[in-house]
């Protein structure tokens, strides 16, 4: 039998085991303190804003990239497309380059092929051009309108791409390319051919089958060619396409995020009433510099400006191309302070274009130089 003493220990003892065990589960349900929650906002903040530098770094690096890269691809292939053609100037099958083609085709783009073959000009902030602009070539006034203070470069040549014909019986003849091969020219075009010793460059009044009319309609001399072309055993004739390509920097009409104009190289072929063709955009600038090599002078060649003129008694044999390209938008950390050389023309930054284009706005895009000195073939 339980004493009261005993009973009364044993609830006293009882009653202090739930309140330790009440006191233990308020521990247990306590929140952080003020302290605590300070630390973690400030370590959370901390990691956030490390995370938001990376990311942000990560896309001004992707930026400078692709821009990079870009630049680069649109460069390339812009200084190909030139020298591609400067190498072909003056071509006109196996006739020598110093023997001048006869121009039958009224509406030709040149009334002197050996001195049409490779010309530059200065863009004046009036839009003249010094020397002139190429023969019924009208510079267009809106979308593709050169930019002032850049130069511009002509090319004509005789497309790589010939046929062989049959026989002509007299010079009145049609053209008739042999054999049954994809055409070369079409109605409307300008075709040259040439034998070794003469050459043509007429216009195609009608193509059809292989066959290519030239009549007095498009052409002068009562659409007589110089020659009955592939009449003799050892004639070595060929007929091919008339190329001339002109090409400059112009104004697309279009602007960046930033509202800046947007500038692009321009190729004009003739037919020269076609709108020019857009190659690539982002270049701010071309300069031109031609190599003449003057016989009176040790046969040196001496590289001058286009609007400077011919030195001496000499003919093109090399041609200096500068070109400029410029990023879309502003993802460079600081403005372009450089100085960039464009076939021997010093670019520097500025505030303002001036009206020979030595200068480029000196802000956060990224700027490329591309540049190549290119040798005439056709030169004998």
């Amino acid at each position: 039998m339980m004493s009261s003493g005993e009973f009364g220990s044993t609830t006293r003892s009882r009653s202090g085991s739930e309140t330790e065990q009440s006191r233990a589960g308020h521990r247990m349900h306590a929140g952080f303190s003020l302290v605590e929650l300070m630390i973690a906002m400030v370590v959370g903040l901390l990691l956030i804003s490390g995370m938001i530098t990376v990311f942000v770094g990560t896309k001004r690096s992707s930026q400078l990239n692709s821009s990079m890269a870009m630049m680069q691809e649109h460069g390339r292939f812009a200084l190909s497309s030139m020298v591609s053609d400067v190498r072909m100037a003056g071509f006109q099958g196996c006739v020598d380059s110093q023997v001048r083609a006869r121009i039958r085709a009224t509406e030709a783009p040149t009334a002197d092929y050996s001195v049409s073959t490779i010309s530059s000009s200065l863009i004046a902030s009036d839009g003249s051009w010094t020397p002139a602009a190429p023969l019924n070539f009208t510079p267009p006034d809106d979308v593709g309108e050169p930019l002032a203070g850049t130069h511009a470069l002509s090319v004509q040549f005789g497309s790589p791409e010939t046929r062989t014909i049959l026989p002509m019986a007299s010079v009145a003849n049609d053209v008739i390319i042999a054999g049954d091969l994809p055409p070369i020219v079409t109605s409307g075009d300008l075709a040259l051919i040439s034998n070794c010793q003469v050459a043509d460059i007429f216009k195609v009044t009608q193509a059809s089958n292989g066959v290519l009319q030239h009549a007095a309609i498009g052409n002068r001399g009562d659409n007589r060619l110089s020659a009955p072309y592939g009449l003799s055993v050892n004639d070595r004739t060929r007929v091919m396409r008339f190329e001339a390509n002109i090409y400059y920097v112009g104004n697309t009409q279009r602007t960046t995020a930033e509202g800046d104009p947007v500038h692009a190289l321009y190729r004009q072929s003739w037919p020269y009433d076609r709108p020019p063709v857009e190659v690539v955009e982002g270049i701010s600038n071309l300069k031109i510099r031609l190599g003449y090599r003057d016989p009176l002078s040790n046969g040196d060649i001496e590289y001058v400006d286009p609007q400077d003129g011919n030195p001496g008694s000499g003919r093109i044999e090399s041609v200096e191309i500068g070109l400029l390209m410029q990023s879309f938008e502003q993802v460079a950390s600081n403005p372009d302070s450089r100085t960039y050389l464009l076939a021997g023309n010093a670019i520097e930054p500025g505030t303002a274009l001036n009206s020979n284009a030595t200068n480029y706005i000196a802000d956060r895009r990224l700027r490329l130089a591309f540049g190549s000195t290119v040798s005439v073939r056709n030169r004998r």
